[in-house]
């Protein structure tokens, strides 16, 4: 009784969506219905996840929920991830159901806040819609899959799992020799798994998504929103928006709060990956080519660390954005020359 009907919800759909325009600004809504006037599709961006998103790293993990209330549908959402690995909500669209049509008007919507570039990537399941409608409007972007869900295929489809490891070895994996290793070690214990991921292009997207994003496709991160939002999938479609925007700034204080007296420049886990990478790069030899240029000879060639360009041959700080062990070691002997000068 509180809430509304649903049926009251969808009926004011177009002044609720005013109001939060109005209270939320910059805050992106669009709502569309048919000839007669009935319902098809509501997207809801708020100014605030707008603004955040630039601060994010450029990768959108797209979802979908199916809705419980007696007019079901489905919510789609678009996610991305922080340097904490929190989740960060980008979009919400509530459709009828997913297929070309809804998509199309999904990616639409979201291209009026997030611009078609090549240093996009979208993350999705294998759902045939995405891929269309990716191609079709977010055309510069790289589209992944989801890692865990095309091993959890893989797995049950050939009654074999003792590829998993190498499968998210090379993953993770820095250089494109690398991810060849692990690639070649799962085509080595099973020849069909490795068939059916090159024929999905697997090898392809790994290594250009990775060179973009890493670690974000081994985590399927958009799945979390389910379990977030299990009950308010019930609600009427202007409760089920409050109920996500009230759940979304009690979220987004609390880490507010749990940082806000943080002393260091990086959040917990980048500043303990820097002190690790320190503390590794001081058991290192480097030999200096100029004011900015390293190099470190190892038993498997030579690295050269740019401070510049902020890129090591070991491409750790070229993807994770955070000096590498070897990075770390070219700044402490720039650091101590800088004190004797």
């Amino acid at each position: 009784m509180i809430r509304g009907t649903p049926a009251h919800g969808y009926a004011v759909l177009d002044a609720y969506s005013y109001m939060l325009r109005t209270v939320n600004e910059g805050s992106k809504t669009s709502l569309k219905v048919d000839d007669k006037g009935r319902f098809k599709y509501f997207f809801v961006s708020y100014g605030s996840w707008i603004r955040g998103f630039v601060h994010m790293r450029n990768v959108l993990a797209i979802d979908g929920i199916f809705l419980r209330g007696p007019y079901e549908g489905v919510l789609l959402y678009a996610v991305a991830q922080d340097t904490k690995n929190h989740i960060f909500h980008v979009a919400f669209c509530v459709v009828d159901k997913e297929c070309d049509a809804s998509y199309e008007y999904f990616f639409e919507q979201l291209l009026d806040i997030i611009p078609n570039t090549t240093e996009l990537c979208i993350i999705s399941d294998r759902h045939p819609s995405i891929g269309k409608m990716v191609s079709k409007i977010y055309s510069e972007a790289h589209h992944g899959c989801y890692t865990r869900k095309l091993a959890e295929n893989a797995r049950k489809e050939f009654h074999c799992g003792d590829f998993l490891g190498h499968f998210y070895h090379a993953t993770k994996a820095y250089r494109r020799d690398m991810f060849n290793d692990h690639f070649e070690e799962i085509r080595y214990i099973n020849a069909e798994v490795a068939d059916y991921l090159e024929n999905i292009s697997f090898p392809r997207i790994a290594v250009v998504v990775g060179q973009l994003k890493y670690d974000i496709l081994t985590s399927n991160i958009a799945e979390s929103v389910n379990s977030m939002f299990n009950e308010e999938r019930e609600f009427p479609i202007t409760a089920l928006f409050d109920a996500i925007s009230r759940r979304w700034s009690e979220i987004f204080h609390e880490r507010q709060m749990t940082y806000v007296n943080l002393t260091t420049i990086f959040v917990p886990s980048a500043e303990k990956k820097i002190m690790t990478n320190k503390n590794l790069g001081n058991k290192l030899l480097l030999h200096r080519i100029d004011e900015d240029t390293f190099t470190i000879t190892r038993e498997s060639g030579i690295l050269v660390i740019d401070l510049r360009r902020k890129t090591c041959s070991c491409r750790e700080f070229d993807l994770d954005k955070l000096p590498c062990s070897h990075a770390m070691a070219a700044l402490e002997v720039n650091s101590e020359m800088n004190m004797e000068r």
